[in-house]
């Protein structure tokens, strides 16, 4: 009840007048998550399945603000629920072979997080590679920022509102 009425009051939101800037970005972002995601997806292939410690059972990670704002404003299939019904539990969108969203549709902490082995794995690449998806994470990492900072702006006013947070229940 409380993911439904989050997502609807962003929804009023995002529907708002002065989000021309803040939709622009959002689709930028979602150009840039689609240019990081075969790079990321090849990690995660190559890691995720075998973990015995997957970073989706043991990290507290859930869908933000800013991975709810993108996701309204470029039009990305919204999950049914918030990552977790609880505290302690495990993402309720990990599958035997990783996460069963689409990159767009996950937290970004999933995306920018690497482990261990995956940075180890990236170590064995050829230098072009390694800088193209360390600048395509930066790239989301400015892109987010700014779009939070363009939805915050009062219609272009030059005033600033702070949206509210999106609850975590489901």
């Amino acid at each position: 009840m409380l993911w439904a009425e989050a997502n609807a009051a962003l929804l009023r939101l995002c529907d708002g007048e002065g989000m021309a800037r803040a939709r622009e970005l959002a689709h930028q972002l979602a150009e840039a998550l689609e240019a990081l995601d075969p790079a990321m997806e090849r990690l995660c292939a190559a890691t995720c399945p075998r973990c015995l410690e997957p970073c989706c059972l043991r990290a507290r990670v859930w869908l933000d603000f800013p991975d709810l704002l993108f996701m309204h404003l470029s039009g990305q299939a919204l999950p049914l629920a918030q990552l977790r019904a609880g505290r302690g539990e495990a993402c309720r969108y990990l599958g035997a072979k990783g996460c069963h969203l689409p990159r767009a549709s996950r937290p970004w902490v999933c995306t920018w997080y690497l482990c261990p082995e995956q940075k180890a794995r990236m170590r064995e690449w050829g230098e072009e590679e390694k800088k193209e998806v360390e600048q395509g994470l930066e790239r989301v990492r400015e892109l987010r920022t700014g779009l939070v900072e363009a939805a915050s702006k009062d219609g272009g006013s030059g005033g600033t509102r702070t949206p509210m947070p999106c609850g975590t229940g489901s």
